[in-house]
């Protein structure tokens, strides 16, 4: 082995990486690596494989439960230990909050009826407190789904990023990275997920979602620190004063359980899929019973709707996050099929950053994602499902909806085709864009042109953005009583009646008559006084 280009003496040492240092010894190279104690991976009883987190050097790791909470469809939520429960309240909530305040780290959520019945609510608005930044991220549903940021009241366009977080869109999914406390949140509409460190945030967190960490049994915690024994009670008491919803009040009273008909058992086929081999690679990773479940529930109690696909549009993101890429929406025939825009493709796992024709923006957003380990605070999503730009063509900008084939910017910033010509002032000076490069050439101005011949105008046309005078002796045939001139000094119209011979309105024209008389004036002092007859 050679890491150098010199030889190594008897005794001499070296690091490859931080983690190794090799030794000359006798003709041999003795590797010694940072001695780490040996670890033993925990259950996690979210039903989540545990993830190495390596420590300050880089050596070194231990395992760690995750904390992910997650919600869908009616809503669905599943704690960050994994207690599954429904609760279709449409008022505003708390998510997630610190007990002890550490990080000035805060998750609301935002309920709406989705359903004309009013007994069916959905997710409308992720709100997450950040230091001094309030950040909505939700969706604008008419005339089409369009992803939607605000930071602090004010919108922007994903791809955002500041030195505290980064936020980033897929047209289906929106991403709010926070590097310094490692959090991921995720919003899809139907759908959201929050994803919190165990080192960070253990036993340390409070809501909807639950205490982080790896205990089932006190995640439905209430806002005074009791446990209640069911979650679904414990949801309404984490209800935020909203002045937009004054039908949102305390907490209901425990309903009496009352005894239920039979009912004929419900197996709906499409929840069927999630047991299927369509997403057999992700069992082994992720168990799929909790969507399952919610997937049933939706479909029985709305057999008509679709509401079963945001169990497995769930599914199917949480299998990407563990970098399992399931295709799953051909094998619901139609019924959770995603259209894209016309000019874009549907793909199940596709990047989380998209480049762009933009150098600048895809070092500074797009790299970090590719072939690169993520260092401590990075946190790093490859695969989101989304609609993306054909095979071949190029996202023009992060704030652009257009995919181009060569990466060619005009003069206005808009894209322009590969060596098309085009104006950039007045002054005729013509830019052609090539592959990656610009050439300019100036364009010789027109000579003066004079229309001679009857019935002549003068035209205006452009031809590869220049503009060219032309004499056009149709001009009056499609506007008959159109004035126009053929010399400075000689106005001319159209009449209605036609030349035997051309077939061509015929045309009258007079010419300018010039004031021939001069008026007397009489000159006073600096005063001029004219005098008319």
């Amino acid at each position: 082995e050679n890491y150098h280009f010199y030889p190594q003496q008897d005794g001499e040492s070296w690091k490859p990486d931080d983690c190794t240092t090799k030794t000359c010894d006798n003709g041999s190279v003795v590797e010694r690596r940072v001695p780490c104690q040996q670890q033993i991976k925990p259950k996690c009883e979210n039903g989540f494989e545990p993830v190495r987190v390596y420590d300050k050097t880089g050596c070194c790791f231990h395992y760690e439960c995750k904390c992910v909470c997650y919600g869908w469809g009616d809503p669905h939520y599943v704690t960050f230990d994994g207690q599954y429960y429904s609760f279709q309240k449409n008022c505003t909530y708390v998510l997630v909050k610190e007990i002890i305040p550490k990080y000035n780290f805060k998750i609301l959520i935002d309920n709406e009826n989705c359903d004309a019945s009013g007994a069916v609510t959905c997710t409308k608005a992720l709100i997450v407190y950040y230091k001094d930044y309030e950040i909505i991220l939700t969706q604008k549903r008419i005339p089409k789904t369009v992803n939607t940021v605000y930071i602090n009241r004010k919108q922007v366009f994903p791809t955002y990023s500041n030195e505290d977080f980064t936020i980033t869109s897929t047209t289906i999914k929106l991403v709010l990275e926070i590097p310094a406390i490692k959090a991921v949140v995720l919003f899809k509409g139907l759908s959201f997920s929050v994803d919190l460190p165990f080192s960070l945030f253990h036993n340390n967190t409070e809501g909807q979602c639950g205490t982080c960490d790896n205990k089932t049994k006190n995640d439905c915690r209430l806002p005074n620190g009791q446990i209640h024994p069911s979650c679904s009670v414990m949801g309404h008491h984490w209800y935020v004063p909203d002045k937009k919803k004054p039908y949102c009040e305390k907490p209901p009273p425990t309903p009496i359980p009352t005894s239920r008909p039979t009912q004929t058992p419900c197996k709906p086929a499409i929840c069927e899929i999630l047991k299927s081999k369509v997403f057999e690679k992700c069992h082994k990773v992720i168990p799929p019973q909790p969507l399952y479940e919610a997937c049933k529930f939706d479909i029985c109690h709305m057999p008509n709707s679709t509401m079963g696909c945001s169990s497995l549009e769930e599914y199917a993101t949480m299998c990407a996050d563990a970098s399992v890429c399931v295709a799953w929406r051909n094998a619901t025939k139609g019924q959770c099929e995603y259209k894209c825009p016309e000019n874009k493709v549907y793909k199940p796992c596709g990047p989380t950053v998209v480049p762009t024709c933009n150098a600048r923006y895809n070092e500074k957003y797009v790299q970090p994602y590719r072939g690169r380990r993520p260092t401590r605070s990075q946190i790093i999503i490859v695969l989101v499902e989304g609609c993306f730009c054909p095979e071949g063509m190029t996202l023009f900008s992060s704030k652009s909806n257009i995919c181009v084939a060569s990466c060619c910017t005009g003069p206005d910033g808009q894209p322009k085709q590969v060596n098309r010509l085009c104006r950039v002032d007045v002054s005729s000076v013509i830019v052609m864009r090539m592959v990656f490069s610009v050439s300019l050439a100036h364009v010789p101005l027109q000579k003066p042109v004079t229309c001679t011949e009857e019935g002549e105008v003068l035209v205006n046309r452009t031809v590869d953005c220049c503009e060219t005078l032309t004499c056009d002796s149709t001009f009056c045939c499609s506007q008959p009583s159109m004035e126009f001139s053929k010399s400075l000094c000689e106005r001319c119209h159209c009449t209605d009646s036609q030349d035997p011979n051309s077939k061509l309105k015929k045309i009258t024209c007079h010419e300018i008559k010039c004031l021939l008389q001069c008026p007397e004036v009489l000159f006073y002092g600096n005063i001029i006084i004219f005098f008319s007859s």
